[in-house]
């Protein structure tokens, strides 16, 4: 279930897309419309689930993709189209993505400051429907942020961590 919202155009292409990239065996882990003045970006980051997708799958999930946007035809400008990996910093965007991470590192950035911060990287304490608390770095308290205040949040891969994803010893 996805917890964040996206832009209307990511949105759309989430919906048209998403179902088309399970029945292959991946996840569709965000929808990323960047409008330009010249040119616009879709970025798609893919992953394969449990982790680890390859280049080739990219390569291979790349042209299909695209031939399904050109049929769906949901954005009436020229745009660049980019499949990607989500990376080791990768998007939460899913109640299934926090979960997944919950003891791990992670950074969020909120519509709106709460007493003055907008920011916010620390530990994911506690995940549910509703929304996270987070074990703060910055102000050392633990803060309760709700999914819909959220603009965007990262997994913050710890490279101290002896490759630990979670950020669990």
């Amino acid at each position: 279930m996805r917890v964040l919202a996206l832009n209307p155009v990511s949105a759309r292409i989430a919906e048209l897309l998403e179902p088309h990239i399970e029945r292959q065996g991946f996840e569709l882990v965000a929808a990323e419309y960047h409008k330009g003045n010249r040119s616009s970006i879709l970025r798609l980051l893919v992953d394969k689930p449990g982790g680890g997708i390859a280049l080739s799958d990219l390569e291979t999930l790349s042209p299909t993709l695209s031939d399904l946007l050109d049929v769906y035809d949901p954005i009436a400008e020229r745009y660049t189209l980019e499949v990607a990996s989500p990376g080791l910093n990768r998007p939460l965007s899913k109640l299934e993505h926090f979960e997944a991470v919950r003891g791990g590192r992670i950074k969020v950035r909120t519509l709106r400051a709460h007493d003055g911060q907008k920011s916010f990287i620390g530990n994911l304490a506690q995940v549910n429907a509703d929304g996270i608390e987070l074990d703060d770095e910055t102000s050392h308290r633990r803060v309760a942020i709700g999914f819909g205040e959220m603009e965007r949040a990262n997994f913050e891969y710890d490279f101290g961590d002896s490759g630990n994803r979670t950020g669990k010893r």
